[in-house]
C-alpha cells in the first residue's frame, strides 16, 4: 500500500484530492497537512511514498517544503498543485525532483494519469532496488562459500567490501548451524521452508545452502539455546515436510573471518550422524552426555566398538575404547571376570582384522590378560592391542585409495543421478558411509557431498558455454530436477547466474552495468 501526503492549506482542496484517490482502484494510506512546517513533521514520523503539494501556504510555501523533503527523502515522488499557470514555479520545483506540475481545478484524468505515473516510478524504482540486493546477495554467498572453503585472503577481501556495504548477517554471525538432510531435500524444499520457519522460531537468521543435502544457517543471537534451537528445527523438518535432518552447532565465533576453521569443525562433527543415528544434534566443545554406568548399558558401546573395529576407523574406535577404558580405570564396582571378558572380546576382534595375526600370538595374550592382577594392567595390555591395530591399517591406506578412486569415476559418470548418497556410494566399495566419508575428505580434501556439487557444476558449465540446450534441460542433465533451485545454486557456485555465464559476464560486472 503506498502512502500519500497532502499538503494544503484549504481543506476543501485536501478533500478533493482525497475524493479522487478514493476513486482509484488502489488502496491508499492517506494522510494530511496544512502547511509546509506541519507536513515537514508528517514527514519525519512516517514513510511516505507520493507528495502531493500546493505552491502557495501559509509559513512555508510548497517549493521551500520541496527542498527540505527532498534532503530527507531522495526517493519520495512529489507532484506540485499551482492554480497559477507560471512556470517559472515548475522550472524551480524541477530542480528538486518534482515529477510533475498540475493546475488547478484539477482535471480528474489529468490526475489519474499523474498518479499513475509516479505510481509506476515507485515500482520501477522498487524492482531495480530488489534485484540488485539480489545480485548483492548472490555475490556475499559466492564468497561466503568460497571463504568456508578456501579461507582463501583475495576472497575475504571482496567478503569484507560487501560486508561493509550492508548490515548482512554473515558480518554479524554469533553462531553456525551445519545441517544435512537425504535425498535431496533443500534441491526440493527450499522455496519453502525458509519463510516458514522464520515465522516458527521467530529469530533472525541467514539461509547458505551448499549442496542439496546440506546448507548452513547464521544466526545472530549470543544468548539463544542454539541446542534447543536446533531441536526445535529438526521437529519443524520431520513433522513438516518428513525430513530426518542433523545438525552440528558451532560454539561462539568470533567472527565471520572465523568461519572456515569453525565451519571444518562443523563438517566432522556432523559425520557423527553416521555412528550415532539417534542423536540429531550435535554441540561443538560439548562433553560426551553418555555415560555408562552398568554391564547392561555396555552393550550399545561394544557394539559400537566392534563396527569401528570390522570398518578400521581408527578415529572412532580409539574415542569409543577411550569411553569404555576411562570407565574401567575409574569404577570398581564390576566383578574381575566380567572386566576381563569385556576386554579380552575387544582384543580378539582387534587381531582377527588383523590379516599378518598370528592365533599362538593371541592365545597367548589373552592368557596373559587373564593372569592380570590389576584392572590397569588389562587395559594397558588391550590398549597396546588397539595401537598394533592402528599401526597395521596406516600401513593399508594406500588400498583405500583405490576405493576412493571408484568412488570418484562412479561419480564422474553418473552425475545426473539424483540419489548420490553416502550410503550408495559406500556400498559400491564395501565401507561404512562414515568411513568412506572420512577417508574421502582426507584423500580429496573435499566432502563427498561438495566433491559431487563440484562435478555436477564443473559439467554444467561446461554445457552452457559449448551448447545452445536450454537451461532447464542442463539443470536435468547434471541431477537437479528443480530448475531455480539449479540456478541458485550455480550462481552461489560460480558467482554469476546460467545467463551470465552463456555471455562471459561475471555477477560483480552485470551488477556495475544494472
Amino acid at each position: 500500500m503506498f502512502t500519500i501526503l497532502i499538503v494544503d492549506d484549504e481543506k476543501l482542496e485536501r478533500n478533493g484530492i482525497k475524493f479522487l484517490l478514493k476513486r482509484e482502484t488502489e488502496e491508499f494510506k492517506i494522510l494530511e497537512a496544512e502547511n509546509g512546517k506541519d507536513a515537514l513533521g508528517v514527514l519525519a514520523s512516517n514513510h511516505v511514498d507520493i507528495l502531493f503539494s500546493d505552491v502557495k501556504m501559509p509559513y512555508m510555501n510548497g517549493l521551500e517544503l520541496v527542498q527540505q523533503a527532498r534532503e530527507l527523502y531522495d526517493d519520495m515522488e512529489i507532484v506540485i498543485f499551482s492554480g497559477y499557470n507560471d512556470f517559472t514555479y515548475a522550472r524551480e520545483a524541477l530542480r528538486y525532483g518534482v515529477v510533475d506540475y498540475v493546475l488547478k481545478p484539477v482535471d480528474p484524468s489529468e490526475f489519474s494519469k499523474t498518479l499513475a505515473r509516479v505510481m509506476d516510478n515507485i515500482r520501477e524504482r522498487e524492482a531495480d532496488r530488489e534485484q540488485r540486493a539480489r545480485q548483492t546477495d548472490y555475490l556475499v554467498k559466492y564468497f561466503l562459500i568460497d571463504h568456508l572453503y578456501t579461507g582463501s585472503a583475495e576472497t575475504a577481501g571482496k567478503l569484507e567490501k560487501l560486508l561493509d556495504e550492508g548490515e548482512y548477517v554473515p558480518g554479524r554471525c554469533t553462531r553456525m548451524m551445519l545441517v544435512s538432510a537425504a535425498s535431496g531435500f533443500f534441491e526440493t524444499e527450499e522455496e519453502h521452508f525458509t519463510g516458514a520457519l522464520r515465522e516458527q522460531i521467530q529469530r533472525e537468521f541467514y539461509y547458505v545452502n551448499l549442496n542439496s543435502n546440506e546448507s548452513l544457517f547464521l544466526f545472530t543471537e549470543k544468548y539463544t539455546d542454539y541446542r534447543a534451537l536446533a531441536e526445535t528445527i529438526h521437529q519443524f523438518f520431520l513433522k513438516q515436510y518428513e525430513s530426518d535432518c542433523y545438525f552440528a552447532v558451532s560454539e561462539p565465533i568470533s567472527g565471520w573471518r572465523s568461519m572456515p576453521e569453525v565451519f571444518a569443525g562443523l563438517e566432522k562433527l556432523l559425520e557423527e550422524q553416521f555412528y550415532q543415528p539417534n542423536q540429531h544434534v550435535f554441540m561443538s566443545g560439548a562433553a560426551d552426555e553418555k555415560t555408562q554406568d552398568s554391564p547392561e548399558e555396555d552393550s550399545e558401546l561394544m557394539e559400537q566398538i566392534s563396527h569401528d573395529i570390522q570398518h578400521r576407523d581408527i578415529a572412532h574406535l580409539k574415542q569409543d575404547f577411550g569411553k569404555l577404558e576411562k570407565k574401567y580405570r575409574i569404577e570398581k564396582q564390576f566383578s574381575e571376570m566380567y572386566v576381563k571378558f569385556v576386554f579380552s572380546s575387544i582384543m580378539k576382534e582387534v587381531y582377527e582384522q588383523m590379516s599378518n595375526s598370528d592365533e599362538k600370538a593371541l592365545s597367548r595374550k589373552v592368557d596373559r590378560l587373564y593372569r592380570c592382577r590389576k584392572i590397569s594392567d588389562v587395559l594397558d595390555i588391550v590398549s597396546d592391542a588397539v595401537e598394533e591395530f592402528e599401526k597395521s591399517t596406516k600401513e593399508k591406506e594406500d588400498g583405500f585409495r583405490e576405493e576412493v578412486t571408484t568412488v570418484k569415476n562412479y561419480i564422474y559418470h553418473h552425475y545426473n543421478e539424483k540419489d548420490l548418497s553416502a550410503e550408495k556410494l559406500a556400498a559400491l566399495v564395501y565401507l561404512s558411509p562414515g568411513y568412506l566419508s572420512a577417508i574421502f575428505k582426507e584423500q580429496t580434501g573435499a566432502t563427498l557431498n561438495r566433491f559431487i556439487r563440484e562435478v555436477r557444476m564443473g559439467k554444467a558449465k561446461e554445457l552452457l558455454e559449448n551448447t545452445n540446450k536450454k537451461i532447464a534441460q542442463i539443470a536435468r542433465e547434471v541431477g537437479f530436477s528443480n530448475s531455480s533451485y539449479f540456478c541458485r545454486s550455480f550462481r552461489e557456485f560460480f558467482g554469476n547466474s546460467p545467463e551470465s555465464c552463456r555471455k562471459g559476464l561475471t555477477d560483480e560486472e552485470a551488477l556495475q552495468q544494472s
